[in-house]
């Protein structure tokens, strides 16, 4: 009854309105146990009279006792829905307004361990998502002032700068590292990470713009990425990348505001992939991004999209989790600009993916859930929408005010809400500023709704030799609707690039040529979002792909085999890039029938073809050297069989070290690596 009373209490409590400015706090870890043990000041200020402030704290972390200045003990209640974070302390007495108060929490428990929280015996990483400190707000800017202890032979890394070090033995004889980390000015995050400082690689990198930039307000730092005395193979080069990332960066939106050295190391132990957490002045990054870093074709969008982290949204934070196109989608836009003028071909890649994938999902939800679409999608509708189709709307952007205004209010925007949070009505503003234009109609219609333009070329008759006359039609759209669209025309004297501002429903122009026109591609380069050919035959691939593999498992092969034909057909030109994909699954299930000769003729496809993602393409071509060499071995040829594997091993990809679970009633994870290799040694005899 007393639970059940609390429980009411906290339902019923009053929103007060406080804001945290500072954190103080002493922890302790024991990773073997997932541990830990701590005391953390939180500085406060009412901006009204409160009685009662409003807390997360993990539920796993047992609140030992909450004092307020004076020493006092003050009640506190937890939620009582399961699970739930929520904490309401009451003070002993009422806090005025603007008045600040200091609650002193000392708590303790053993964290789960998440695949983005962990305690363990192989490293330690606490974002603030994981509650693992009392917050008022887990975005709010604070000044900070960590001691942290860690095993011994551990280091650990947080914002700010490092102040001191030490060694420590409790009572029990066990022996600590302490770490002093420091902020100088408010940051958004309260993270920390530690790991064995024997093993892990870790570097020290300047960032900001470099000193020969001439921008304005350059940083007049030079480049000096030290390794840190760790033997780290391409680490140095990693970090030297990230420093030039960080450079461009600095260029067009102005150098940020890092708390200290910026620092770089491998954490999520055992896990596989391109993974990444970013916080204030430190990246955390998968053992699969150091050791395949500068490969080509391994997630090269990867660091430039970390690293934006690093302006947004940490130097200016969303408003609200709904504001999460300023967070995921305007990192992935900043990271194929930064391609676009680094690697062309990898930028090339990443929007015709975008344009591709974006509209893939059954039902497309609106850009406007933001961050909540982590939540309540799966992984793969959730990166259509904020990744892909979040950084379309972002090129779409540039075709309406142009790339020099969206540049300018990028700036802008950083500028003035840099330590601060900022929501998209907030971006909107400056862009109507800077553009002189309302636009309104635009962050309706891209991120609020849910509708997707069609564009059509039309050709219309001429009288005038030498040139070509035609219509821009745009459906879905609403009467404001207003783009650039461009377009190229092959003729018999060149090509013939063109652009037409479009205005209403059907736009009419005219082009002045040379020669007679052979062709015309409309948007060459894919800078709107709109539905495509390519979209549309990829959208319908992946359903006819899910309805045949479901008939697989349900052993239904000719069925299935039907299915995966009426797919091929969809796209005979493979504009969609997808039969390399569909040509690797006829393969298997032929080579689960032991259908042999058609197994062969589906695996000889799929090493033919190529994805729009290199790993992609390698990943089909490699297993599909394991189902050869299978196929030789069982036909009694030995040394086909190890010719198939030594091929497949000669890939020397990042793909070969994909982690899959065999669907073959084993239950095992394995790599193709793993299987070419045990497929190329002779057998013995």
């Amino acid at each position: 009854m007393l639970f059940a009373a609390g429980a009411a209490g906290f339902a019923q409590a009053p929103l007060e309105k406080v804001r945290v400015e500072r954190y103080d706090i002493d922890v302790s870890f024991q990773p073997e146990k997932s541990f830990l043990h701590a005391r953390a000041a939180v500085g406060l200020r009412a901006s009204q009279y409160v009685e009662a402030i409003e807390f997360e704290l993990n539920p796993y972390l047992k609140i030992l006792e909450v004092t307020d200045p004076q020493g006092r003990k003050l009640d506190f209640v937890r939620s009582g829905r399961l699970g739930s974070a929520k904490l309401l302390v009451r003070l002993a007495e009422p806090c005025g307004a603007e008045q600040g108060l200091t609650l002193t929490f000392v708590y303790e428990g053993a964290l789960p361990a998440k695949p983005l929280d962990y305690i363990s015996k192989d490293g330690i990483l606490l974002r603030d998502e994981s509650r693992w400190y009392p917050a008022v707000d887990l975005s709010a800017f604070t000044q900070n002032d960590f001691k942290i202890k860690v095993r011994a032979g551990w280091e650990v890394v947080s914002s700010g700068g490092l102040m001191r070090t030490w060694e420590e033995e409790d009572l029990d004889n066990y022996f600590y590292e302490g770490y002093q980390w420091q902020t100088d000015e408010p940051v958004s995050s309260r993270s920390l990470a530690a790991f064995s400082f024997g093993e892990n690689p870790d570097c020290t990198i300047p960032l900001g713009a470099a000193a020969t930039d001439s921008a304005p307000g350059s940083s007049s730092r030079k480049s000096n990425c030290v390794a840190e005395d760790r033997d780290w193979k391409g680490g140095e080069s990693l970090a030297l990348r990230v420093q030039e990332i960080s450079q461009v960066y600095g260029r067009w939106l102005g150098p940020g505001h890092f708390p200290g050295p910026f620092r770089l190391f491998q954490g999520f132990p055992g896990q596989h992939g391109a993974i990444g957490y970013s916080a204030p002045g430190f990246l955390v990054v998968s053992e699969d991004v150091v050791k395949f870093f500068g490969y080509p074709g391994y997630a090269p969008e990867f660091l430039p999209h970390e690293i934006a982290h690093q302006w947004f949204p940490i130097e200016v934070t969303i408003t609200r989790q709904e504001d999460g196109w300023l967070a995921e989608s305007l990192a992935e836009y900043l990271a194929w600009r930064y391609l676009a003028e680094k690697d062309r071909e990898a930028a090339r890649r990443m929007v015709a993916r975008a344009m591709r994938d974006a509209l893939a999902p059954e039902h497309l939800p609106p850009l406007a859930l933001g961050l909540k679409l982590f939540a309540l999608e799966n992984g793969d509708v959730t990166h259509a929408t904020l990744y892909d189709r979040g950084m379309l709307v972002w090129r779409t952007l540039e075709t309406v005010v142009d790339r020099e205004r969206v540049d300018r209010a990028l700036k802008e925007y950083y500028k003035r809400y840099a330590g601060r949070s900022a929501s998209i009505a907030d971006f909107r503003k400056i862009c109507e500023e800077i553009s002189g234009r309302d636009l309104g109609w635009f962050f309706d219609y891209f991120i609020r709704d849910t509708e997707i333009p069609e564009i059509e070329l039309r050709r219309t008759a001429t009288s005038a030799p030498n040139e070509y006359a035609g219509e821009i039609v745009l459906r879905n759209v609403p009467p404001e609707f207003q783009v650039r669209v461009e377009m190229r025309l092959e003729t018999t004297a060149g090509p013939v690039l063109h652009s037409v501002a479009t205005r209403g429903e059907v736009t009419p122009f005219t082009v002045a040529t040379q020669g007679a026109v052979t062709r015309v591609t409309l948007d060459p380069d894919k800078r709107i979002l709109r539905w495509t050919e390519t979209a549309r035959r990829y959208g319908s691939q992946r359903a006819l792909l899910a309805r045949a593999n479901d008939l697989v498992q349900a052993g239904q092969a000719a069925q299935a085999a039907q299915t995966y034909e009426q797919a091929l057909a969809l796209d005979p030109e493979n504009f969609s890039a997808n039969e390399q994909r569909i040509r690797f699954a006829l393969g298997r299930m032929y080579d689960r029938q032991k259908l042999t000769s058609r197994a062969w003729q589906e695996f000889s496809r799929a090493l033919e073809l190529a994805s729009l993602d290199p790993m992609e393409t390698d990943f089909y071509r490699a297993w599909s050297r394991v189902y050869r060499a299978r196929i030789e071995q069982r036909r009694g040829r030995p040394a086909a069989a190890r010719a198939e594997a030594e091929a497949g091993l000669a890939l020397k990809s990042p793909a070969l070290e994909t982690q899959v679970l065999l669907d073959d009633g084993s239950d095992r994870v394995t790599t193709a690596a793993a299987e070419l290799r045990a497929l190329a040694k002779p057998v013995r005899r």
